[in-house]
């Protein structure tokens, strides 16, 4: 199912260290303790390396995808999130890391502490309850609800004024599966909480409902590689896609 679980590491051998790589995949969700005690929560799509003990002078892992941590305090031994576009430094802290290798943009949610946050040669310091996002190049620093960004941990998704686009972005990430959306709603404001069920059918029915989108459509299974469109067609007929169809008035 989608639920927590704790998924087969492999280990990669350098000079300095060894190094292990927890790769979670499609539809799934991890988590950890490291040597130091500090707790990760890893997304789905996401790898993760980390050693199996730390230096003496530093805490240091690597991300491609999304975590959340919460790390362990300890001011002689600084902690270091890297990411391909960016170094996070902390000392004890809790927040949310989203950097995949393939997006452009990416963000780092605080939730509790203090982080700087490196990015080439611009540098920033998140206060809780705060978002750094970096997108087209262009760094943002806002004030947050930060369980908009976090509760995915938890197994669902909450969102406030979240455009239909992104949500479907996330949930094809999520599930594996490729979801589109007619323009004229991509922008859709959306509120409320979407739990991330195993069939991806129920989720996208929820989303609707929540939505206020009626007669869903809906179909058996949902089978790999199969193309999820949310439209707007009053007459839509099931011709190999998954289609929500409503009025042309949508909530």
């Amino acid at each position: 199912n989608t639920g927590i679980k704790q998924i087969k590491v492999s280990k990669e051998a350098t000079k300095e260290t060894t190094l292990n790589t927890l790769i979670v995949p499609k539809g799934k969700r991890s988590s950890l303790t490291l040597a130091d005690g500090s707790k990760v929560w890893v997304n789905s799509g996401s790898t993760l390396k980390f050693p199996s003990t730390f230096k003496t002078d530093k805490r240091e892992i690597w991300v491609d995808g999304e975590i959340y941590i919460e790390v362990e305090k300890n001011k002689a031994h600084p902690f270091y999130v890297n990411t391909s576009h960016m170094v996070i430094n902390v000392v004890g802290t809790q927040f949310n890391v989203t950097a995949y290798d393939e997006d452009t943009d990416y963000s780092v949610v605080l939730v509790e502490g203090c982080v700087d946050v490196s990015i080439d040669k611009e540098k920033a310091r998140l206060l809780p309850n705060q978002m750094l996002s970096v997108s087209t190049d262009q760094i943002s620093v806002k004030k947050i609800d930060v369980n908009n960004y976090i509760s995915w941990k938890e197994g669902y998704l909450q969102f406030a004024s979240e455009p239909l686009s992104n949500i479907l972005k996330r949930l094809s990430r999520y599930y594996d599966t490729p979801i589109d959306c007619d323009n004229s709603i991509a922008q859709l404001k959306c509120n409320g909480k979407l739990v991330l069920f195993d069939n991806i059918e129920d989720v996208i029915e929820g989303l609707m409902c929540e939505l206020g989108i009626g007669g869903f459509m809906g179909i058996a299974d949902v089978n790999p590689g199969m193309k999820i469109l949310v439209r707007t067609t009053e007459d839509a007929v099931y011709t190999g896609e998954l289609i929500s169809h409503t009025q042309d008035s949508v909530l």
